[in-house]
């Protein structure tokens, strides 16, 4: 029963992580807008974008390129 329970952990860890092919590369540190531009998300130091926070009722993320931040609007 042991060995099932551990089969199946490890089978749904496997699942969860993303895959190369999946993940969206990015330079740590920088910033963007979610895909749909509902909020904003940060690059962390494994490369891949972490979802930072969500842009408050009737506004969307604008990404300014100038200072490349961004903002809700």
């Amino acid at each position: 029963m042991k060995f099932i329970t551990a089969i199946l952990a490890l089978a749904t860890a496997a699942v969860a992580v993303p895959t190369e092919a999946h993940a969206e590369h990015c330079t740590p540190g920088t910033y963007s807008c979610t895909h749909d531009c509902q909020g904003w998300r940060v690059c962390g130091t494994s490369t891949l974008w972490v979802y930072a926070g969500a842009c408050p009722p009737k506004t969307s993320c604008y990404f300014n390129e100038e200072n490349q931040s961004p903002y809700c609007i």
